[in-house]
């Protein structure tokens, strides 16, 4: 798990942004089905968290079926945790576009301007260089 970094200035909540992580480390392959995780000391130490702002992220992750915490042993990602992460991530993507298309017929926008303008969105996010390194997305 490459390291993670808290943004304290974020309006998102700490825990959130701990689920968030390894989310998308389980996303990108860099967590893998049976892999430990620090222990919530270990790492509320290492961001300077208090542990239960830890504990709440591992909770919820083990809610959604992406870790499974075993007594005295640890956290580890479960087997299904990357079909949970995409599952989870077309569920957000739904409710964005239900939003969206909320937002369009309130403005009366023509269904093709809306196209449109979704198309240029995701080509510019193709050319913003990837935040984690290498190439765009």
């Amino acid at each position: 798990m490459h390291i993670l970094t808290i943004d304290t200035g974020s309006p998102t909540p700490v825990y959130e942004q701990i689920m968030e992580h390894i989310r998308t480390c389980v996303r990108d392959g860099e967590l893998r089905p049976a892999a430990p995780l620090p222990s919530v000391r270990q790492l509320a130490g290492d961001l300077g968290v208090n542990p239960n702002t830890v504990a709440k992220a591992y909770m919820l992750l083990e809610r959604e079926g992406i870790l499974r915490s075993v007594r005295r042993r640890g956290c580890f990602v479960t087997p299904a945790a990357p079909d949970r992460v995409r599952e989870n991530a077309g569920a957000k993507l739904e409710e964005a576009l239900d939003h969206m298309v909320e937002q369009a017929d309130r403005l009366g926008l023509p269904r093709a301007d809306v196209l449109q303008a979704l198309i240029q969105r995701l080509e510019q996010a193709r050319k913003k260089p990837n935040p984690r390194g290498g190439a765009p997305s």
